[in-house]
C-alpha cells in the first residue's frame, strides 16, 4: 500500500491561489501600514522597527504552535479559521480610530495578536501542497511556482493600493480595507479540496502526525541534508526587509512616505518575474544555480540604497526579488521532497519557526541601526553590512550544495 496521488489535471488550485492572492494584497498593505502607523503614534522609526522585531517574534511562536493543529485537523481547516481570525483582530484598529481611542498600546495589542495568528496561517498554507499532492516533484513545482506568482502579484497590488489610499483617502480607509480582505481570502480558502493525499501504510504504526512541531524538529535534526536545506531557507528568508526598507527608505531618506508603494511593488514585481522564470526553467540542472543567484541578489540589495535614488533602489529591489524567489522555490521543493507526509505539519512548522527567527534578528538589527542616534543614511549602512554577511553565508551554502547534489 502507498499513497494515492492525483494526476496533474485533477489538482484544483483555484481556492488556494485566489486565497493567496487576496491575502497577499492586504497582507503586504498591513506590512507597510504597520511601521508607518507605529512610527506616527510613537514618533520614532527605531520604535517602529523594534516593534516589528517583537511582532516577528510573536509570529515565530505562532508558526511553532501551529504544527500540532495542522497535523491534527488538517492544513485547510487551520488556514481558513486563522485567516478569518486575522481579519477580526485587525478590525479593532479602524474601530478604535472611528471612536477616537486608537492609542499606541491598543494598536500594538491588535498587531501583536495578529502576528501570533499569522504564524498559524504561514504553517498551514505551506503544508497545503504536501497535503494536496504528496511527493510528486512535478506537481510540487507546479503548485509552488503558481503559489509564488499569486503571492507576488498580490504583493505588487498591496503597496500600490496602500499608496493610493494614503494619497486619495482618509487615514482610516486602508485600515478598513485590510480586515475585509482577510475575510474574503478565508472564503476563498474554503474552496481548497478537503483531501487529496491519503496515508495508508504509516497508519499501522504509532501516529507521529500528532507529534506536531517537536516531532518535526527532531526529524530535521536527525537528517543532516534536510537540516542544511532548512538552514538555506532561513538564510534566504529576508522578506521582512521589504516592509522596513521600503518604509524607511521612503520616509527616512527620500522624505516622501507615499513612495513606499513604488519600492514595495518593485520587491513584489521581482518576485513575480522570478516565479515565472523558475516555472519555465525549473527542471534544468540540479537547482544549485538558483541558490547562487539568490546570493548575488542579496549583494545587490545590500548596496542598492547607497545613491539615495528612487529609480536605482527600485531596480535593486527588483533584481533582489527575482533571484531571492528562485532560490527559495528550489529550496522549498527540496524540503518538501525530503519530508515524510506523516511529518508534514511538524517539519513545516519547525522550518517556518527557524525562518521567522532569522526575521527577528534582522528586525532587531534594523531597530538598533535606526535607534543609534545617527542619520538614516548611517542606519542603512549598518543594514547593508548585515546583508553582506548574509550573502557570504549564502555563497558558502551554495558551494556545499554543489558538492552534494
Amino acid at each position: 500500500m502507498g499513497l494515492a496521488t492525483p494526476d496533474t489535471s485533477s489538482v484544483r488550485l483555484g481556492g488556494l491561489l485566489s486565497g493567496v492572492l487576496v491575502t497577499q494584497v492586504v497582507n503586504s498593505a498591513v506590512h507597510l501600514a504597520q511601521p508607518l502607523l507605529i512610527a506616527d503614534l510613537s514618533g520614532s522609526l527605531g520604535s517602529a522597527a523594534f516593534f516589528s522585531a517583537f511582532g516577528t517574534g510573536v509570529h515565530m511562536l505562532g508558526t511553532y504552535l501551529a504544527g500540532w493543529p495542522t497535523d491534527r485537523f488538517g492544513a485547510r481547516l487551520v488556514l481558513v479559521f486563522s485567516t478569518l481570525l486575522r481579519g477580526v483582530v485587525l478590525a479593532g484598529i479602524p474601530l478604535a480610530m472611528a471612536f477616537g481611542v486608537a492609542s499606541l498600546p491598543w494598536v500594538m495589542g491588535c498587531y501583536t495578536l495578529e502576528a501570533l495568528i499569522r504564524g498559524y496561517v504561514d504553517t498551514s498554507v505551506h503544508t497545503v501542497p504536501l497535503d494536496l499532492v504528496g511527493h510528486r516533484r512535478d506537481l510540487l513545482d507546479r503548485i509552488n511556482s503558481r503559489y509564488e506568482v499569486a503571492f507576488e502579484v498580490g504583493a505588487v497590488a498591496g503597496p500600490l493600493m496602500l499608496g493610493g489610499l494614503m494619497i486619495w483617502a482618509d487615514g482610516i480607509v486602508p485600515h478598513i480595507v485590510i480586515p475585509i480582505g482577510f475575510v474574503a481570502s478565508a472564503a476563498c480558502y474554503l474552496l481548497i479540496p478537503k483531501t487529496a493525499v491519503v496515508e495508508t501504510a504509516a497508519a499501522d504504526h504509532a501516529d507521529p502526525r500528532h507529534g506536531g512541531s517537536w516531532a518535526g524538529l527532531k526529524y530535521i535534526l536527525a537528517h543532516p541534508y534536510l537540516l542544511l536545506v532548512v538552514l538555506g531557507l532561513m538564510l534566504f528568508h529576508l522578506y521582512e526587509l521589504r516592509k522596513l526598507l521600503s518604509a524607511f527608505f521612503a520616509k527616512g531618506l527620500l522624505h516622501h512616505p507615499a513612495a513606499v508603494g513604488h519600492i514595495g511593488s518593485a520587491f513584489a514585481l521581482g518576485g513575480v518575474a522570478g516565479a515565472l522564470l523558475y516555472a519555465v526553467t525549473r527542471h534544468r540542472g540540479s537547482g544549485v544555480g538558483w541558490v547562487l543567484g539568490g546570493a548575488v541578489g542579496t549583494v545587490v540589495l545590500a548596496v542598492g540604497w547607497i545613491p539615495v535614488n528612487l529609480p536605482v533602489m527600485v531596480v535593486a529591489v527588483f533584481l533582489f526579488g527575482v533571484s531571492n524567489v528562485c532560490a527559495r522555490l528550489v529550496l522549498t521543493r527540496w524540503r518538501q521532497e525530503l519530508t515524510p507526509l506523516e511529518y508534514a505539519g511538524g517539519v513545516t512548522a519547525a522550518s517556518e519557526f527557524g525562518r521567522t527567527a532569522i526575521s527577528v534578528g534582522i528586525n532587531s538589527v534594523v531597530g538598533a541601526a535606526f535607534s543609534s542616534g545617527n542619520s538614516a543614511y548611517s542606519g542603512f549602512g549598518i543594514v547593508g553590512g548585515v546583508l553582506g554577511l548574509f550573502a557570504v553565508a549564502q555563497f558558502v551554502l551554495a558551494r556545499v550544495f554543489s558538492r552534494r547534489r
